[in-house]
């Protein structure tokens, strides 16, 4: 029937959609928008932490500043982040939400929309504070979840089983790179940079 469709020799529809009702992963009982509306905004989030991290990379590979190993920090921070979006997108999917239009009518941006760091010190704080930034958002995703009445505890619990745990992780490892970097300094300022970068 294909190769006879192909030639244009059947009168059988080529098409894979069917007449019949959509089946639908989403159930009311379980299925709440504003849980997943919430979940849906974080996609853009975690693409505009990307972004971020991405120029942070850029920042320290550039010949100017030279600091390999800073920069393979930040590649894997912007891989991580994307990789973030992906597993929203992938759960929504898995709860039967359809919307597309995960950015709206405005492009994304950087999420901290900045360019340039005075040193690796700042780009790090820069890091620290967005990942605390998305451990509130994450807070404030889980209460959206369990609104009495409106409650999603499938969604709640993935985010507080999986998403909590890796943003304390994230928090506890760049505070550390911080304190690192600082200890470096004391005496060796001049140094305290290409030091950190050979630690890493």
């Amino acid at each position: 029937l294909l190769a006879a469709c192909l030639a244009g020799q059947a009168a059988a529809t080529c098409s894979v959609t069917s007449p019949d009702e959509k089946a639908k992963a989403s159930d009311p009982a379980n299925y709440m928008p504003a849980c997943m509306a919430a979940l849906e905004e974080q996609v853009r989030i975690e693409f505009e932490a990307s972004l971020q991290y991405l120029l942070m990379a850029a920042h320290f590979d550039q010949d100017t500043v030279n600091l390999p190993k800073v920069a393979a920090l930040f590649w894997e921070h912007a891989d991580e982040e994307r990789q973030h979006a992906v597993q929203f997108i992938q759960y929504l999917r898995l709860r039967g939400a359809t919307n597309n239009d995960f950015f709206g009518s405005s492009p994304i941006a950087p999420k901290e929309q900045t360019y340039s760091w005075a040193g690796v010190g700042e780009a790090l704080l820069m890091a620290l504070k967005m990942e605390k930034d998305v451990s509130a958002r994450m807070k404030l995703m889980i209460d959206v979840c369990s609104t009495a009445g409106q409650d999603d505890p499938h969604a709640a619990d993935w985010l507080t089983g999986v998403w909590l745990e890796e943003q304390m992780a994230g928090q506890r490892h760049l505070a550390g790179l911080i304190n690192t970097f600082n200890n470096f300094k004391r005496g060796h300022e001049e140094l305290a940079e290409w030091m950190f970068d050979m630690e890493l």
